[in-house]
């Protein structure tokens, strides 16, 4: 199915994906955002064309029934948005691994753009849910400004999302 948006952007196509993830008991708030964000038809992060170049895929680590979540797009598809560590669409460093391989990782960056580990450990946990890029790929995609955000007085209590209207 493809879906009518402002730019002429092929979309993730929409399918049987991720309704029941996404209700199935005590899902993360990140992966329930993950899962939105495929709905609405974009790409994972890890999927894009110039992935390689900001983190590495260990394929060797990664779910059978997983690995198509890296294949590569095409560039078109990343609406010439800089690669974004804090997407909503970007897994954990762990996300999708193998049963019994705890503390291995499915992505990792590289030492010399995260020399302490510090962004590789925060794949995945935006308190935000959705980056500021992912913001922009929306509005981009579907042409209105659907998301404002009040998130400096957030700050205070992350878990108040009253403060978010989706119009």
């Amino acid at each position: 199915m493809m879906m009518k948006t402002n730019q002429s952007l092929p979309l993730l196509p929409l399918q049987n994906f991720g309704a029941i993830e996404l209700f199935q008991g005590g899902q993360h708030r990140q992966h329930a955002a993950m899962v939105v964000m495929a709905m609405l038809g974009f790409y994972f992060e890890v999927s894009r064309h110039d992935r390689d170049k900001h983190i590495r895929v260990h394929n060797r680590h990664i779910r059978p029934d997983k690995l198509h979540h890296f294949e590569k797009i095409y560039e078109e598809a990343t609406l010439d948005i800089p690669y974004d560590y804090k997407s909503a669409t970007h897994p954990s460093w762990q996300f999708w691994r193998k049963p019994g391989k705890k503390g291995i990782s499915t992505v990792a960056t590289f030492k010399e753009k995260d020399p302490d580990g510090s962004i590789m450990r925060s794949l995945g946990q935006n308190p935000e849910l959705l980056s500021e890029l992912d913001l922009v790929k929306i509005n981009s995609v579907y042409g209105v400004e659907c998301y404002q955000s009040n998130r400096a007085s957030k700050k205070e209590n992350d878990d108040v999302v009253d403060e978010d209207v989706i119009q």
